[in-house]
């Protein structure tokens, strides 16, 4: 009864919590100086084969996530391996398991050993700090420690269910801190489901493999909801990834902590001794920097709030097979969880399907790069991209499910990263013709990189310019700004590249970066050009992702039938409310790629029909 009252009153407290609700222990949590200093030596005295290895080092002993590049720690990510650098209950019982076996080596009584192995907790989690996880174990812990040292049998899921009472009464902002919710959830899978699975698969492998399997399995199944809020795709390799370094695991964390209890009185020891627990680190680092590159690492789930209350029954019904007191309706929860399964499988499989399908034939295609801008154009068998996105990936993704091979006319607007970095996607396996670039005096190192990229792969390399015009399939292009030097531009995002296509039935703008004050130039310079665009049906890639650097006039003057914002997740509010009133005012059809993945345009009669992938999550 105790574990649903302790359900119940977390799930009130979480809909109940304020916007913003944040555990007041973490935020009130004092600075101890001799935990700092201690703290502060242990890892200024870390040893490693390697930076990344010296710094899980120091995940595993004491939670430090800070050290850890960003390329690992993303590679973790992609397998679930971070809990690793997450303090937890397996340190705690590791910790107070070593310090009750020294307890017991030296001869004193079980009362003193129980009190010491207690106080060894308590200093360990001064030294790691008020990590959610942390307190979730350690209080629930202290309520085994104390069933047993009473002598009365005590069963660990009643204890977990306490200590989730105990500390959301104390700190009602734990109900909706992920640490907290993954920590509890992961011990609920651990305690209902790992045991009936071990002894399943005990009967078809060796006992520790059937153990690695069945802890990890349950864990991060009954964690899935709430990892779908966080990352929204399924880990293929998580359990296998955690199975091969488990082994390393408890190694790694004893020789931690010794080299920080060492790192004040024998600091040349303690690091020898984190030097050598970073060898088992070294293989963890090997093992995501492998597995994390393996086809599918990363699998879509249907996205949003349906797929999370679809993980969640998927896990409830899970959770209820493996409870005697509802064995006799174990064939209706088995049938319920299958038809679960199946849809959930079945409604991913159908989004993954339409996004590599979704384009059909299409004129105009802008590529879902993120934060960037990547857009296509095609007539008779002639491609051109007008940017490449931030990083290679997604272009080359999109390049690939396209089935494009060749690019005969590349334009780079400008040298930002989101709309330059990502050149070697294009480049990779592909032929491209021609590149036109902006003729700005940018000293960047993006710029050398782009340019030796093209120059490596043979590309034909020439400077925009006002005026240049050329001919793709029934389009024809002309460059409308900026000059040769680009020397009326006040920066690189107002020397953007700008070109319009133009064909028998159909006209395309990309405005690049440029922003309002460059809007108004081009009218100025360019406005025959322009309404001679905005005569046929047209589509505008809207300038700078929607920020609200945007001339009104411009909208007006061109009435796009469709505007494209080309926009990833970013810390900038684009696209704002300006640009996009501004686009909907002007009588054009909002097309936002944060929000509808790729976008495919083909023009049937006077009249654009769009095609949307969607957003995968991997």
């Amino acid at each position: 009864m105790i574990v649903y009252v302790a359900a119940a009153y977390w799930l009130i407290l979480w809909i109940l919590a304020p916007p913003g609700a944040s555990s007041q222990i973490k935020v009130s949590y004092p600075k101890i100086e001799f935990v700092e200093t201690l703290r502060a030596t242990f890892l200024h005295r870390l040893g490693g084969v390697s930076s990344d290895s010296e710094a899980l080092v120091a995940g595993l002993a004491i939670g430090e996530r800070d050290l850890l590049s960003t390329e690992v720690a993303i590679q973790m990510k992609t397998l679930s391996l971070t809990h690793l650098v997450a303090v937890s209950g397996a340190n705690l019982a590791i910790i107070m398991g070593v310090a009750y076996l020294i307890g017991g080596a030296s001869g004193i009584s079980r009362n003193a050993r129980f009190v010491f192995a207690l106080s060894v907790m308590v200093c360990y989690v001064l030294v790691v700090g008020p990590e959610s996880s942390v307190l979730r174990a350690a209080t629930m812990a202290t309520f085994v420690a104390i069933g047993l040292w009473l002598g009365r049998g005590t069963k660990p899921i009643i204890c977990l269910a306490w200590a989730v009472i105990f500390l959301l009464a104390i700190d009602p902002g734990l109900a909706t801190d992920f640490g907290f919710s993954l920590s509890a959830i992961a011990t609920v899978g651990l305690l209902t489901m790992a045991l009936p699975i071990y002894n399943w698969l005990s009967q078809f492998m060796p006992r520790l493999i059937a153990i690695g399997i069945a802890a990890s399995f349950s864990a991060q199944l009954a964690t899935t909801p709430i990892l779908l809020m966080l990352q929204p795709s399924i880990p293929i390799y998580s359990v296998l990834a955690n199975l091969v370094v488990e082994p390393v695991v408890a190694p790694v964390t004893i020789l931690g902590i010794l080299s920080l209890i060492l790192a004040l009185p024998f600091p040349v020891l303690s690091t020898a001794i984190s030097w050598l627990a970073s060898l088992g680190t070294w293989w963890i680092t090997l093992v995501a920097h492998e597995m994390s590159a393996w086809p599918a690492a990363r699998v879509h789930f249907v996205g949003g709030p349906t797929g999370v209350w679809l993980a969640a029954a998927i896990v409830l019904l899970a959770l209820s097979l493996y409870q005697p007191r509802f064995i006799r309706y174990r064939r209706l929860l088995a049938s319920g969880l299958t038809c679960t399964l199946v849809f959930s499988i079945a409604w991913s499989t159908n989004d993954v399907v339409r996004y590599r399908d979704f384009a059909g034939e299409w004129d105009v295609l802008n590529c879902d790069v993120g934060q960037g801008d990547a857009l296509l154009l095609q007539s008779l068998g002639r491609v051109a991209l007008i940017d490449v996105g931030r990083e290679p990936e997604p272009i080359d993704s999109c390049l690939e499910g396209l089935g494009i091979q060749a690019i005969d006319l590349l334009v780079i607007t400008h040298f930002d990263a989101d709309h330059a970095g990502g050149i070697n996607g294009v480049l990779a396996g592909r032929r491209v013709g021609t590149a036109i670039i902006s003729g700005f005096r940018d000293d960047r190192p993006l710029v050398a990189m782009v340019s030796n990229a093209l120059e490596k792969s043979e590309t034909k390399i020439l400077t925009g310019f006002s005026g240049m015009t050329g001919q793709l399939g029934e389009l024809e292009w002309r460059v409308l700004a900026p000059s040769a030097q680009a020397k009326e531009a006040k920066d690189s995002n107002d020397a953007s590249v700008i070109v319009g296509f133009s064909g028998p039935e159909y006209s395309v703008l990309a405005l690049g970066d440029l922003g309002e004050f460059g809007q108004q130039r081009l009218m100025r310079t360019s406005e025959a050009k322009l309404r001679t665009l905005a005569s046929k049906p047209l589509v505008l890639k809207v300038a700078h992702h929607g920020s609200a650097d945007q001339s009104n006039e411009l909208f007006q003057l061109l009435l796009p039938d469709v505007s494209i914002f080309s926009v990833g997740m970013n810390p900038y509010g684009h696209p704002t409310t300006k640009a996009l009133t501004q686009a909907r005012q002007s009588g054009s059809q909002v097309l936002r790629t944060d929000e509808l993945g790729s976008v495919a345009l083909s023009l049937d009669q006077e009249i654009w029909v769009v095609s949307v992938a969607g957003k995968l999550s991997t």
